[in-house]
């Protein structure tokens, strides 16, 4: 690495990159120069810790490279920005991703364009103001890995994507999400364990709409799927809630709740769907 500065690089790397070839050198491998400064520039803001800066001069080494018809080291080094930029500036780490995954897919290179949907998902999800979009990248990463044949990461980002809906109380798409995971696991020994939490999170959606008639259906269906489904504990926890549902027993599903929380401690997204459920039961006229 010369001892040239950061900032003296990024300078003169934007100025060959306005020129074009004269007597002695091609447009080409002036822009070709330009791409090394500013890539070297980019080092030196990293190890500067500038990384905001380090990701704009890997933007325009990118550019340059599309310009160059270099695309697939153009996908790279768009990626490589995403990375500098993802702490600070995300907004522009998820637009170093977006072009990274368009190249990757122009390549047909379409298992490494699901990473890089995958990594935009995970961006979104820690805004919840973008867990749409979030949701909507995760169900695109989730197509391209099973194009692939990635199936154990395509039902991660599916799991991931049924959360996030459940977030967005878009329950009918979580359901979907969840059905689709758990058909998936039903055929492998490594993964049919967890069929019941996806069957107990699906089930909980119906009630959380709340449609009990759907949910006594799914439940009627997920035993014909999986005939142990309706001993195991999530299973039982499930039929109890779907009671409490029907006959609007906001004490009885209190217990319930409290009883599989102690075997079983309910967080984060799960939680947030009990209390929906919670909410449709209190609604509901207790028949008892």
């Amino acid at each position: 690495m010369s001892s040239t500065s950061a900032d003296a690089l990024l300078q003169s790397a934007e100025k060959k990159a306005s020129k074009n070839g004269g007597w002695f050198s091609s447009t080409q491998s002036i822009h070709e120069e330009a791409v090394e400064l500013f890539k070297e520039a980019a080092n030196k803001f990293r190890v500067e810790n500038r990384m905001s800066e380090a990701g704009q001069a890997l933007v325009r080494a990118a550019d340059m490279e599309v310009m160059l018809n270099e695309k697939d080291f153009a996908a790279n080094t768009y990626y490589e920005a995403s990375k500098c930029f993802r702490m600070n500036r995300p907004d522009q780490a998820l637009m170093a991703l977006d072009r990274c995954a368009e190249i990757l897919v122009q390549r047909g290179r379409f298992r490494q364009a699901a990473d890089r949907k995958k990594n935009m998902a995970e961006l979104y999800r820690e805004d919840p103001s973008r867990f749409g979009q979030g949701l909507i990248a995760y169900e695109q990463a989730a197509t391209w890995y099973m194009q692939e044949g990635a199936n154990a990461t395509a039902s991660a980002c599916q799991r991931e994507a049924a959360q996030l809906a459940i977030q967005l109380e878009q329950y009918p798409k979580a359901i979907e999400m969840w059905e689709q995971v758990a058909t998936a696991s039903l055929g492998s020994n490594l993964t049919k364990y967890s069929v019941k939490d996806y069957f107990l999170n699906a089930g909980l959606c119906y009630l959380a709409i709340p449609d009990t008639a759907a949910a006594a259906r799914a439940m009627s269906f997920y035993a014909e799927q999986d005939s142990g489904f309706p001993s195991t504990t999530e299973g039982q926890f499930l039929h109890a809630i779907l009671q409490t549902s029907e006959h609007g027993e906001l004490e009885t599903f209190d217990r319930r709740v409290q009883e599989f929380d102690r075997m079983k401690p309910i967080t984060g997204w799960r939680a947030t769907l009990l209390q929906n459920v919670r909410k449709a039961v209190a609604d509901e006229p207790d028949l008892s």
